[in-house]
């Protein structure tokens, strides 16, 4: 990863690389050519884009001789899944603080957490909104009971989660030097923004010739830049990296949707168009939302975002469950 003074460890958690498909019928739909980066497919329950942040997060973890891991979310969260996987692959505890009561029956990415073995807190909604709070005090439980705790931030997003999106930027300048296309521009959901901030540290560090552009599904763009300035502010800081802060942080802004963690009609009836167009499946809550803001863009205007575009597909496919009713009154409509 280029000149650096000091890294977390990094344990190899994902199915790297992912490949990179094209969108077949929406390319010539679209007349631009439309890939997919399948990060979905780096691992089975431990699939999406958390998987490359939790290798250096859980890295970290480890060398800091840590038996439990501590994360939060919503009570679908993908990271929450992620985190319980890994745990029970590595034989290490799982507390996951979940916003929302309990419900009467485990469903999505929620039953994964119980099977796999996580110890589930449900926080409401005013705990949730101090969440670093509760996992404090659920770490102090930990050391009281003679265990060690590692707190992985919401969504794995700090500046060694964002490692994992660097490492992902190299992974598709390899790709591109080995004969894939090289794309005008790179495209991935931002919630917090910290894949993003890795991708664009990755972008400099290993030569990546394509435009990086986020699309923020709940948080403003302005909060989503700053974020991602910080990010890379602190990892330039805390690793060395031989690079700036990028003065221009390009965004796709306006297509935060209903919210953080809800769906519209709007967003599943996508779902279901491009699992009958292309027989992929996105995730409502966060890559149906960035990936229709794609779709929009290049409706709008064809040349946009150049002539080869790339989507980070970042998974969540469990979270499509819980949301069976609706999708099946859409699906008889």
């Amino acid at each position: 990863m280029g000149s650096v003074t000091h890294t977390p460890a990094r344990i190899e958690l994902a199915l790297a690389p992912t490949p990179i498909m094209k969108l077949e019928r929406v390319s010539r739909r679209l007349g631009v050519e439309l890939y997919l980066k399948r990060d979905d497919l780096t691992g089975l329950l431990e699939s999406g884009n958390k998987i490359r942040k939790l290798e250096f997060l859980v890295g970290d973890a480890l060398a800091q001789g840590a038996d439990t891991l501590i994360t939060a979310g919503t009570l679908q969260s993908n990271c929450c899944r992620a985190v319980s996987a890994v745990a029970a692959r590595l034989g290490l505890k799982a507390v996951v603080a979940v916003k929302g009561p309990r419900p009467t029956a485990y469903d999505g990415n929620l039953l994964l957490n119980r099977m796999l073995g996580a110890d589930v807190r449900y926080l409401s909604d005013t705990e949730f909104k101090q969440y670093p709070v509760a996992l404090e005090a659920i770490a102090e439980e930990v050391r009281r009971g003679g265990g060690t705790p590692y707190v992985i931030p919401e969504s794995g997003s700090n500046e060694v989660g964002a490692l994992g999106y660097l490492e992902c930027a190299v992974e598709l300048a390899e790709q591109i030097s080995h004969g894939a296309p090289r794309f005008d521009t790179i495209a991935v959901t931002a919630f917090s923004g910290g894949s993003q901030a890795g991708l664009l540290m990755g972008k400099h560090l290993a030569g990546l010739p394509s435009e990086i552009v986020g699309v923020p599904i709940a948080f403003s763009a302005d909060h989503v830049r700053s974020y991602v300035a910080e990010t890379i502010g602190k990892a330039v800081g805390r690793f060395g990296f031989a690079i700036d802060v990028p003065k221009t942080i390009h965004l796709l802004d306006g297509y935060q949707g209903v919210g953080r963690s809800d769906v519209d009609d709007a967003e599943l009836s996508l779902v279901i168009r491009m699992a009958r167009e292309e027989g992929e499946m996105f995730d409502p809550v966060y890559t149906a939302k960035a990936f229709g803001a794609l779709l929009d863009t290049l409706q709008r205007d064809p040349k946009a975002l150049g002539q080869r575009v790339c989507f980070i597909h970042t998974g969540g496919i469990f979270s499509l469950f819980p949301l069976r009713e609706p999708l099946t009154r859409l699906l008889d409509s």
